[in-house]
């Protein structure tokens, strides 16, 4: 199609951008300040492995940047009371480690809704009987984590048993029940994008580093068929292992090579995408990579 001329008309809120030559949503959303998901939201009609040069697309306004945690931390908000002694027997570290994490931090000068990088607590090592696993975010509630697994109430207090619901925490493990899901995932290995999907239509998207062309991204259809916090060094922060024997969906130590074919054939995503794709995606799920 030619495209020369045309220039899309776009809702409030956005603005035309000309598609250059090597773009792709991720490299796009680099130069725009903003997220392949939510440029994939603005241009619900677009094709991500489709783009052409001359094609107008509409951008959303940038986003301002997410605080950074070092590697082997996470966000902690500062809550009434909070001290750095508290918050350090809470995540089993030390002062220390929490002021070498936070260069410039006053500790008597904490401030609530304040944000410090904290150790990932030593409770997220567990694992679950059935090796399917969701982490507690803010505002969770066990009857809309087992509305989202699409598993009862009650088979979700029988597989944590000892769980008080009225006392969940964030950063806590609970154990899911396998349950058929509405989820499904796609991975572009040209593109670098892995899509979410939710009754067949797109509901997130996150850039990926794939395999290296000595050590190729497999192709084809696979499931999840374990889940796991906390891996460690190269894995990040989040594991999901595929039916194809040693790959999976991880976390990265190095975040620089999102975007790249970086990869032993593993899929990486960045830790803050692979911890939220982890809190929505069950073992059972279909992956399908292409």
């Amino acid at each position: 199609m030619d495209y020369e001329g045309f220039e899309r008309q776009c809702p409030a809120g956005t603005s035309s951008y000309i598609v250059q030559s090597g773009d792709t949503p991720y490299k796009i959303a680099g130069k725009l300040n903003t997220t392949v998901t939510a440029i994939l939201s603005a241009n619900p009609s677009i094709i991500p492995e489709n783009l052409e040069i001359g094609q107008s697309i509409c951008k959303p306004q940038p986003q301002p940047p997410a605080a950074v945690c070092p590697i082997g931390t996470s966000p902690y908000e500062i809550k009434s009371g909070d001290i750095l002694a508290s918050i350090a027997r809470r995540f089993d570290t030390t002062v220390e480690a929490i002021q070498s994490a936070n260069p410039g931090i006053i500790p008597e000068k904490l401030s609530i809704g304040q944000i410090i990088c904290v150790a990932q607590e030593k409770a997220e090592q567990f694992v679950c009987p059935n090796l399917n696993s969701y982490v507690i975010r803010r505002g969770d509630t066990l009857a809309a984590i087992a509305s989202a697994f699409s598993v009862s109430l009650q088979s979700l207090l029988n597989a944590n048993p000892g769980i008080v619901p009225e006392a969940l925490f964030v950063g806590q493990v609970i154990c899911i029940p396998i349950a058929s899901t509405p989820l499904g995932i796609t991975v572009s290995i040209r593109e670098k994008i892995l899509a979410l999907y939710k009754y067949s239509r797109l509901y997130k998207a996150y850039p990926v580093a794939t395999g290296k062309p000595t050590t190729p991204t497999p192709v084809g259809i696979f499931t999840i068929i374990n889940k796991q916090v906390n891996p460690g060094g190269p894995f990040g922060t989040r594991w999901m292992g595929l039916s194809k024997p040693h790959y999976g969906l991880h976390g990265t130590n190095n975040p620089a090579s999102i975007g790249s074919a970086a990869s032993n054939g593993c899929v990486r995503l960045l830790n803050k995408d692979v911890e939220n794709l982890f809190d929505h995606v069950g073992v059972g799920t279909i992956v399908r990579i292409f």
